[in-house]
Parts: C-alpha cells; sequence; structure tokens
C-alpha cells in the first residue's frame, strides 16, 4: 500500500470530526442517573468514588472541571465524546494499520472502509450511550482501543529487537486499565495466545519479560495516589479509610461488595446461558445486527461486515487470524464468565461488554475496506455501477446506526436527573436533614450541594451508608456540629448489627410550633413514643442506632425529612410521624398528620419543576418513569390534602395541573395502581 500519511490523517480528522459533531450535539446537559452524576461529583471535587471507582478518569475529569466554559457537568459530558471520538479514532488506526500489514486493499478503499466502519462503533448504541454522559465506560474503551493497537504494531514487530518494548508498553496498559476500571483485564488471555501464535519463544525472553514487568508495575503503581487523595479530600463523596494501607487493599479487592476483586466463576449466580450470555447477544446484537430501527434490514450491515472482515483477515493472513479471533473469542467468554450476573438483574451490564465491541468494530472496519477492495479490483472495466453500490452500502454501514440510533440517544433535553434533585433539594424546610437510602437519590443531590452549591444549609445522609463507621466519621468531620453523640469508637464497638432488645423510647419534643413543622394553632405535645424493632431477628443495623442518635440528640432542632425514594418503610419506626410535603416526608410530633396544603401547593405547583415529562419527543427512560410516579404521589398528596379539606373545586383544577405537567401516557407503565389513586381522589376530572 503506498504510503500517504497526509490522506491519512484528512479521513481521520473527517471521521473524529463526524462523530464529535453528533456527541455535541446529543450530550446530557447536565448530570444523569447511576454513574454520571457519581464521578461527575468526584472530578468536581476531586473526591472517592465508591469501589472499584476510576482513578483516571477522575484525575482528567478534575482537570477538565477547572476550565472557566459554564456548567461542569455538561463540559464533562462533552468531553466524554471526545474520549468516545479517540476511540473510534483508534479503531480507525488499527483498521488502517491490519490492512497495510496485509496488503489486501488499495489505500482509498481501505482508508474509507476503516472511517465507515469505526464510525459504526461511533454511532452503535452502547458507545454512543456513554459518550454523552461521564463515566468510566468510555474510557474503558479508549484503553481497548490502545491495546489493540500496541497488540498489532508488536505484532509487526515482532521479530525486531526492540519487539519488547511494544509488550512494555502493552504491560503498562493494563497496569493503568486498573485505574479505570479494569474491564480490560478480560483481554490478557487471549494477549498470552496472541503473543504465542506469533512468536513463542518470546516467553523465553528476559528482556520482554522484565519489560512487561516494569511497565505492569509503574501502571499499577498508578493506583497507590488514591491513598493521599482519600487522606486529604474534603469531598463529600470521599471513604478516609482508602487513605490508609489497610483501607486502600479493601478498597482495590472490592471487600466491601465480597472481596477478591469479585473473581467468583462459580457458582454461576444465573443460568450462563438464558441470563448472562443472553443479555450479551442482546447488546451485541443491539450494536452491530440491530433491524429494530427505522431503517430495518439495513442494519444488520456492520455486522455482516464484521464477519466479512474475519473472513477475508483469514485469507490474506491465517495467523494474524487466527489469534484476532481468538482474542475477540477469550475476551467474550470472559466478560460472561467473570461479570457473574445475578438472576433477573434490575439492570444490563451493557456498559462492561463496550470493550467487546471495539475489538469487533476493527474487524468491521477492517470488513468494509476489504469490501471496498475487492469492487474496485473487480469492476475496473465498468467500474460504476458496482462501485457506487458498494459505496452506498459502506456508507449504510455508518448512516444505519446513526439513523436508527438517534432519537433513543439524544440525550440534550434529559434534565430529568437534575430537576429531581433541584426539587427535592428546593423543597426542604431550613437546614434539614434529608435521609436517602440509594443511588439515584443521593448523587444528584450531593452533586447539585456541592458543586453547585444548591441548599447548602442542607445535610444528606444516605442511609445505607450510614452502616458504616467511616460513613459518618467523615460526615461529622465536614460538621462538627452535626447531630450525633455516639464516638468512633461507640460504632465500631456496635458493629454492623448489634444485639437489640425491642423497646419504647420517649423522645421529648422541644420547640414551637413552626419550628416543629407545625401550624401555630397546633398543640406542641411533651413527647413522641417510638417503637423500635430489631431488624434482624434480636440484632439492629448500625444505621438504625446512628439515626435514633440522631433523633434524640438533634432534640428537633433541624427539620428531619426522608426521600419517596426511601417508601414509607425508609422512615423505620418514625413513619407514624411522617408527613408528606412533596417528594419527601417530614417528621413531626404528630402521629398520623394530615397534610399541609400550603407546603404541599408551593412545592408541587410553585417549586418543582417537570421539565420534559409532558414532551413527548424527550426520551423516558426506566429511572426518569420511575421519578415521574414519585412527582405524581406529590401531586396525589396535594389532591388528598384538597379534598379532606372539602375544596372539591380545587382537587380539580390541581387534577388539571398533573394532566399537563405528567401526562399519564408518560408514566403509566411505573405504576398503574397510582394512576387509579389519583383518579379516585377528585373523580375522573382530577386525576386521568
Amino acid at each position: 500500500m503506498r504510503d500517504a500519511p497526509g490522506r491519512r490523517r484528512r479521513v481521520l480528522l473527517g471521521t473524529v470530526a463526524a462523530v464529535l459533531v453528533v456527541y455535541w450535539f446529543t450530550a446530557y446537559p447536565s448530570i444523569t442517573w447511576w454513574d454520571s452524576s457519581q464521578y461527575s461529583l468526584a472530578a468536581a471535587t476531586l473526591g472517592v468514588p465508591g469501589p472499584p471507582g476510576s482513578l483516571l478518569l477522575t484525575l482528567l475529569g478534575w482537570a477538565v472541571a477547572q476550565l472557566p466554559v459554564g456548567s461542569i457537568a455538561h463540559t464533562l459530558n462533552v468531553f466524554a465524546g471526545v474520549l468516545a471520538a479517540l476511540t473510534v479514532a483508534l479503531v480507525y488506526v488499527v483498521a488502517v494499520r491490519l490492512s497495510r500489514m496485509t496488503e489486501g486493499s488499495p489505500e482509498r478503499a481501505a482508508l474509507l472502509g476503516a472511517a465507515f466502519g469505526a464510525l459504526a462503533l461511533g454511532f452503535g448504541d452502547t458507545l454512543w450511550q456513554y459518550a454523552t454522559q461521564f463515566t468510566p465506560y468510555v474510557l474503558t474503551a479508549v484503553f481497548t482501543a490502545l491495546i489493540l493497537y500496541t497488540l498489532v504494531r508488536w505484532w509487526e514487530e515482532a521479530e525486531s529487537p526492540s519487539a519488547w518494548r511494544r509488550l512494555a508498553i502493552l504491560a503498562l496498559l493494563f497496569g493503568l486499565d486498573f485505574s479505570v476500571h479494569r474491564t480490560n483485564a478480560l483481554l490478557i488471555p487471549g494477549t498470552i495466545l496472541w503473543v504465542l501464535l506469533r512468536r513463542p519463544r518470546t516467553f523465553r525472553e528476559g528482556r520482554a519479560w522484565l519489560g512487561a514487568a516494569g511497565g505492569l508495575a509503574i501502571g499499577l503503581a498508578v493506583q497507590l495516589v488514591l491513598i493521599p487523595i482519600a487522606a486529604t479530600s474534603t469531598s463529600i463523596l470521599n471513604n478516609p479509610t482508602v487513605g490508609t494501607w489497610s483501607g486502600f487493599w479493601d478498597y482495590v479487592s472490592l471487600q466491601e461488595r465480597g472481596g477478591g476483586f469479585l473473581f467468583g466463576l462459580f457458582p454461576r449466580h444465573a443460568p450462563i446461558w438464558s441470563g448472562q450470555t443472553m443479555d450479551f447477544l442482546r447488546v451485541f446484537a443491539h450494536d452491530f445486527f440491530a433491524i429494530h430501527g427505522v431503517l430495518g434490514a439495513l442494519g444488520l450491515l456492520p455486522g455482516l461486515a464484521g464477519v466479512f472482515g474475519l473472513v477475508m483477515l483469514w485469507r490474506r493472513n491465517r495467523r494474524l487470524a487466527i489469534a484476532f479471533k481468538w482474542l475477540l473469542v477469550l475476551q467474550a467468554a470472559g466478560t460472561i464468565l467473570y461479570f457473574n450476573i445475578p438472576a433477573n438483574y434490575f439492570r444490563s451490564f451493557d456498559r462492561h461488554y463496550l470493550p467487546v465491541c471495539v475489538t469487533f468494530a476493527v474487524l468491521i472496519a477492517y470488513g468494509v475496506g476489504a469490501m471496498l477492495g475487492a469492487v474496485a479490483r473487480a469492476t475496473r472495466r465498468a467500474r460504476r455501477p458496482l462501485t457506487a453500490v458498494a459505496g452506498i452500502a459502506a456508507l449504510c454501514v455508518a448512516v444505519t446506526p446513526l439513523v436508527n440510533n438517534w432519537r433513543a440517544r439524544d440525550d440534550s433535553a434529559q434534565f430529568f436527573a437534575h430537576d429531581f434533585a433541584m426539587n427535592l433539594l428546593t423543597g426542604l424546610p431550613a437546614n434539614a436533614i434529608l435521609f436517602t437510602v440509594g443511588d439515584n437519590d443521593t448523587f444528584p443531590l450531593w452533586y447539585l450541594h456541592a458543586v453547585e452549591r444548591v441548599r447548602p444549609d442542607v445535610e444528606v445522609v444516605n442511609l445505607s451508608l450510614a452502616n458504616t463507621v467511616w460513613y459518618v466519621d467523615a460526615l461529622v468531620k465536614r460538621d462538627p456540629s452535626f447531630p450525633i453523640s455516639l464516638s468512633h469508637a461507640e460504632r465500631e464497638a456496635l458493629g454492623a448489627m448489634s444485639a437489640w432488645r425491642d423497646t419504647t423510647i420517649v423522645v421529648p419534643v422541644e420547640g414551637r410550633p413552626a419550628q416543629l413543622g407545625l401550624s401555630a394553632e397546633s398543640p406542641v405535645p411533651p413527647s413522641i413514643r417510638l417503637d423500635v424493632r430489631a431488624t434482624s431477628g434480636n440484632r439492629i443495623l448500625l444505621a438504625d442506632r446512628e439515626l435514633l442518635d440522631i433523633v434524640e440528640t438533634n432534640k428537633w432542632r433541624r427539620p428531619l425529612c426522608f426521600s419517596l425514594t426511601a417508601s414509607a418503610n425508609g422512615m423505620r419506626w418514625l413513619q407514624p410521624y411522617g408527613r408528606q410535603d412533596g417528594l419527601f416526608w417530614r417528621i413531626v410530633p404528630v402521629v398520623h398528620p394530615t397534610p399541609d396544603p400550603a407546603v404541599l401547593r408551593w412545592n408541587v405547583l410553585g417549586a418543582y419543576n417537570y421539565r420534559g415529562y409532558a414532551d413527548p419527543d424527550v426520551r423516558l427512560e426506566g429511572v426518569s418513569r420511575n421519578m415521574a410516579a414519585l412527582h405524581a404521589m406529590s401531586f396525589l398528596a396535594l389532591l388528598r390534602a384538597d379534598s379532606t379539606a372539602g375544596d372539591m373545586r380545587q382537587c380539580v383544577l390541581d387534577g388539571a395541573h398533573l394532566r399537563k405537567a405528567l401526562p399519564a401516557a408518560r408514566w403509566t407503565e411505573a405504576s398503574t395502581a397510582l394512576v387509579q389513586m389519583v383518579g379516585s381522589v377528585c373523580g375522573s376530572k382530577g386525576g386521568g
């Protein structure tokens, strides 16, 4: 193949520009659910996310977050698109390199084919999904592509005395990947076979071993940066125990989730074929063999191009084809085996299948180039008709996923996570302590609280994390006035669960009615009684002891609130005193308190934003749909308050607001029963 670096660079830049523009226009404007808000918070505050974390992503994100270019969350989401574009660029480079190595296609055909094939990955569902939000998975894809590039370059230079340097770089990448998200370790078996097939005597060479050991050690050593970060970070997202050697080891070995780096192939948590394999194949088919979109069967073209690429590689260089095939097979098999998904798991592992998609995309890029090259050679005398058909087919490899996935992957109007967090924080009383339970009701709130400085007077306490001693230690360190009396030693002595006898505890009530969340004419009781029961058998969770300590130490100075995401049971023994004030319950010293119409109306109709829920052009996925149901529960509380007050006219008017802000068709899948409840309060006119 004639060397034309200028042409290769122009095609590469055009390819990168195409995906960058698409990612830019479809990026999330702010945080979204799951890992997006957690890692955006970690990057903005240099915190330590939950294990295994992603140190490199956090450090890169922290540097990007310092840029004075507007919203930090949006900037980080755009940066995710840059990383995804880098992955696409590397797939193009690897495919072109393979074409040059096998000398199978004319240069122009190889370059165009590599570009169209790389774009098929870029516009594929999985990479595009993570190219619009800041998470570790897109950086994992970059490392997959870097590893593939290094493998191909080593294959070229295997007989050179300096080939050991490529192995050192390869080991360095594997070591660094430990600070990304570790998924690329599943490429190691295929890498060993790759080296054996190309030059088995490499394993007898001291330089190769020393270079690989040195590169791996340097890469792994980067993870040690976690220790000083965790020891000194003031981020709300930090586990200070990681700043010690024992805590660091527990963190990197995933002790919190079972330990042993979660390496547990057996027993299987779900049927390996119908459960885990089918989940993998579903994602893979959705990316490369999709017939679900508007272009129908054309969605098969990327996958067919990948199969054709492997066939052509086999014809041109059998040993290289065998190596690449087994690299892909072992990577896919390792992914299915390692990620031992429980049966009926609530979330697909699509993000962990992305490295396999990157590997297959190289074959797609190579295959499209081989197809264009074959047509160019076969039609030298009458090339225009067949060449045009081949060109259109190659173009469709890239365009079809773009068209099919645009609606599903256009996240430019997705404010649901941001608005849920803003609504919940905005409606809280002054100086409130809000208790949450999970990821999606905590990380978005922490992000707005710590980065955008929304409601700095509020403290968000995650009850799941309150089962750990370090979390409460960090909470008290950030705010020494936080109402808790148990010392570190006392919490450690209690452990995760401690013995408990069911008992009734009397808590004195102090303060004026307004301070307690009551109307001015409401009498203030002298005390309330809490029926505190064991959580499991005769034992109680540390979080329950912490909650009880907060209740007793607080002495009603700060309002205690629970997010609706915790469900009524999340209030534990405080449930009889919970009054729904919108997206949260407030604890007041009255048993089964009646709703406060003024507070509800201000929150539900004044403070809360329902952006996007009434727009059918804005995609509404599962978590956002569930959060819409929580907003509807807030409306339901308001309608009940209207009904209790006998104001049926106002009830109907508020029901009309509900229908306008949250059309039932947009959230009925979340809770059909809730729709019926809303409709029954004021009659059919009120709910809908």
